[in-house]
């Protein structure tokens, strides 16, 4: 899965990085269909909103129909098991 609508858009503080140092993002929860996943994104003023679409791909975040992206922090993941 690389991209769905957005269910959940929750700001949090993660370890990234070599050597791992705090990051601000933003938890992007989509579901495309049956399947769920979530990203990690860079906080930036303008932001993916809940019911967006959004997909990604080699570290960004594209949404806003394209015209907008954010930087990926680490690996999409199974945002039940994070």
């Amino acid at each position: 899965m690389v991209g769905g609508k957005v269910i959940e858009a929750k700001r949090m503080t993660v370890k990234a990085g070599y050597p791992p140092t705090p990051v601000d993002v933003v938890r992007l929860w989509c579901v495309d269909g049956h399947d769920e996943c979530a990203v990690f994104g860079e906080v930036a003023e303008v932001m993916p909103a809940i019911g967006d679409a959004i997909w990604w791909q080699s570290g960004k975040i594209y949404f806003d129909g394209d015209k907008r992206t954010l930087r990926k922090v680490g690996n999409s993941h199974d945002p039940f098991n994070a």
